[in-house]
């Protein structure tokens, strides 16, 4: 496994424990007298400008919008926005929260603050989604919004990020930094026991204030997560190999029969049924 595909693991992880919530969609053609400033609200803005001008300022930096981007306004992060005319923005708005832990979505990945639409027909149903399930009486209404939304937060993360086999960007937030490194660390050895007191030390945490770190960001204990890893590790080791179980257990870092009893809990399986598993599921993709 090469360095950016586990910079790309860990990010999954993170993504895989984000919550999102709606909480106004709207198009609007703004007055002349649109104005607010200094703001450190509690929620992201998110602005898909269609017509007009206008200005925004996030985080100390005036923006020019122009129609076809994208902007994110971050929550917890100081901003304004002003009309500069008479063609003031027409817009697609939202305020949403995005969250992993207690961390704003797009703080925590160090994400661009803007980005220009390649797909205007999707992007505008996104919006136009959100707008309708927020009127909508239909009790899965709300299920529909965040599917609309989740989408619209993937579409602005694929083409704000690097190429994939680049990784994420450097992270805005101190403490994902550190807690990056730790997973980092996690990735180069699992070969032996991790303990948490070790881990901690790596980025000069107590060890209780590391586990709520770790567990604020990550969504799970430290020990969670490096048990998680491990077995990935184990599959791969089954899949790509017929070194014996206790080869593998080896390389894992892990007594034989501790690897099994917890390689059975996370898949379902003992290790030699979930390598017979794979052997049958290929010969059969192979004879279909």
């Amino acid at each position: 496994m090469t360095s950016s595909s586990k910079r790309l693991s860990r990010l999954r992880h993170l993504l895989s424990n984000v919550q999102l919530d709606v909480h106004l969609a709207a198009y609007t053609k703004v007055s002349p007298k649109w104005r607010q400033m200094h703001m450190l609200p509690d929620f992201t803005r998110m602005y898909y400008i269609r017509e007009g001008e206008g200005a925004l300022e996030i985080d100390g930096t005036v923006y020019y919008p122009k129609p076809g981007q994208l902007f994110v306004m971050p929550a917890g992060v100081r901003q304004s926005y002003t009309a500069i005319s008479e063609e003031t923005f027409g817009k697609y708005w939202c305020h949403v929260t995005t969250r992993i832990g207690d961390l704003d979505l797009f703080r925590l990945l160090g994400l661009p603050y803007s980005i220009d639409v390649d797909e205007t027909d999707r992007v505008t149903d996104l919006f136009r989604r959100l707008i309708e399930h927020a009127g909508s009486p239909v009790y899965t209404s709300v299920l529909l919004q965040k599917a609309a939304l989740l989408e619209l937060v993937s579409y602005y993360i694929e083409r704000s990020l690097p190429a994939a086999d680049a990784g994420p960007p450097a992270p805005a937030e101190p403490r994902l930094a550190k807690i990056q490194t730790v997973l980092a660390h996690i990735d180069r050895h699992l070969e032996r026991p991790l303990t948490v007191p070790e881990l901690a030390e790596l980025v000069h945490y107590h060890p209780n204030a590391f586990i709520r770190v770790f567990h604020e960001i990550v969504g799970m204990s430290p020990i969670r997560y490096v048990q998680a890893r491990k077995m990935e590790k184990a599959k791969r080791c089954l899949a790509d190999s017929t070194s014996p179980v206790a080869s593998v257990a080896e390389a894992v870092g892990m007594e034989t029969c501790y690897f099994s009893r917890l390689f059975k809990k996370h898949t379902g399986l003992p290790p030699s049924r979930y390598r017979e598993m794979l052997l049958r599921t290929g010969e059969a993709e192979a004879n279909g």
